[in-house]
């Protein structure tokens, strides 16, 4: 079962001396339902999640492309195990649910599950915006900004979720 995020506070290692301790803290973000978000890529924000129709018309891919025309509205759906879908369409009739593969090779998905079930936890949160966050799926999988495509196509950008590197990612509300 997938484990709920909680926002907390990570220590740095401490020492016997008298320096004070370093501290990052994470928030995990409340998304609005029924409003749509951009995804980005935190360390090259020109990039952006969109969905290509690739396979017959189905929405099965994201793609990340440099400043594209306008955003594809993302939505996010808290789940009950307090993670969160992320869909191209406000009723989650498509979701994203990566496991372990690129998603150019049939990640829509029409059923919420440990597969889809995305932890979110960001440097920062706000009412409309969270910055710099991991994604992770299923408990261990981080969410990556890659080369290449299905097609090893090197100029497309795919999101998978294999574990490593760690890739951080913004959301604005649109």
């Amino acid at each position: 079962m997938f484990a709920s995020v909680t926002a907390g506070l990570l220590l740095a290692a401490t020492t016997t001396t008298a320096f004070p301790t370093a501290r990052q803290t994470t928030c995990t973000p409340s998304f609005t339902p029924g409003v749509g978000y951009a995804v980005s890529s935190n360390i090259n924000d020109s990039y952006v999640w969109q969905y290509n129709g690739a396979s017959a018309g189905v929405l099965s891919a994201v793609y990340l492309l440099p400043t594209p025309p306008e955003f594809e509205p993302w939505n996010l759906t808290s789940t009950s195990t307090g993670g969160w879908t992320i869909s191209s369409d406000s009723t989650s009739s498509c979701v994203l649910a990566p496991a372990d593969t690129t998603l150019t090779t049939g990640s829509c998905s029409n059923a919420a599950g440990s597969d889809a079930d995305f932890a979110i936890s960001c440097s920062s949160c706000t009412d409309t915006s969270a910055t710099a966050c991991t994604l992770t799926v299923a408990s261990t999988s981080e969410c990556v900004n890659v080369p290449g495509d299905s097609d090893g196509n090197p100029e497309v950008r795919t999101m998978e979720c294999t574990g490593s590197p760690q890739q951080l990612w913004d959301f604005t509300e649109l």
